[in-house]
């Protein structure tokens, strides 16, 4: 009878052990995986002006994930890859940045006809700047903190 109960209670321990090293091999396993990120922000100008309201992309060389962030006011941005502000992946990457004027209401012909329809501003930058593969801005994401100005141009 007293053997009975200590084989109970080895085997209720032995549960209990097994379960919480499961659970932290699982916690580890799941908290580090994935690409790394460091921390990125800058500020757009263009012709020496802040940008306001533009979107920038950084994408990765390797076809990873992309960053985002949207400038401030002042023409300041930080990029989120995962989370908001999480930063960049590290490793080169080309960048796009797309900055338009504020929406108008559509003319006869633009859009989709629906009345109240409103269309995208006009750019105010260059257009070859939306795109990463036409802007010609490369930059490398390193580890640690990373300031990253882009100084537009025509």
């Amino acid at each position: 009878m007293i053997r009975d109960r200590e084989v109970r209670r080895t085997g209720i321990v032995i549960r209990r052990v097994t379960a919480l090293f499961v659970a932290a091999v699982f916690a580890i396993g799941c908290g580090t995986s994935g690409p790394r990120t460091a921390p990125v922000s800058g500020k757009v100008t263009y012709k020496g002006k802040a940008v306001a309201n533009a979107d920038v992309a950084f994408v990765p060389e390797d076809g990873s994930r992309i960053a985002s962030g949207r400038t401030s006011a002042d023409g300041r941005f930080t990029l989120g890859t995962f989370a908001a502000d999480d930063g960049a992946i590290v490793g080169k990457h080309k960048v796009g940045v797309i900055a338009r004027g504020p929406e108008r209401p559509a003319k006869p012909g633009e859009g989709s006809g629906m009345p109240g329809e409103t269309v995208p501003g006009e750019p105010v930058i260059p257009a070859k700047f939306f795109s990463p593969d036409t802007s010609g801005l490369l930059h490398e994401v390193k580890p640690g903190r990373n300031t990253i100005d882009l100084q537009l141009a025509d």
